[in-house]
């Protein structure tokens, strides 16, 4: 990419293949995401107010269970591929819960600099 080019960089889509991306959900139950991701959330004891980043949020299902089990925390999720983060706002809205998403790069987040009190990612790195 060229200093000029202000496209998104490419990415690798959840699951492989854009065409699997509405298997997500389905795939993350049957491996028992939820556990992992409930544990990571006890553990980064998130206090009430806190500012929270889902790096890598995917089809939001992170930022949820934070919202869940600290409701009173402010979550935002980051995520490059439009086509997952159409399915994390359709999950958000049905859960009628403020969790604000941004499209974007996870080496480049495009939100101001120490502004989170925890970053959390699940899921994602071996993405970069």
């Amino acid at each position: 990419m060229s200093a000029n080019d202000t496209s998104q960089p490419s990415f690798i889509p959840a699951l492989g293949s854009s065409w699997l991306t509405p298997l997500y959900d389905t795939v993350s139950w049957l491996i028992g995401e939820r556990a992992l991701k409930r544990t990571l959330i006890r553990q980064a004891q998130i206090a009430p107010g806190a500012d929270v980043l889902d790096l890598g949020c995917g089809t939001g299902t992170l930022a949820l269970l934070i919202k869940e089990m600290q409701p009173a925390a402010n979550v935002s999720g980051v995520d490059i591929d439009p086509q997952i983060l159409a399915i994390a706002r359709g999950k958000i809205a049905a859960a009628g819960v403020e969790i604000r998403l941004v499209e974007g790069s996870a080496t480049a987040p495009p939100l101001p600099p120490a502004s989170f009190d925890r970053v959390l990612s699940t899921l994602m790195l071996h993405h970069l």
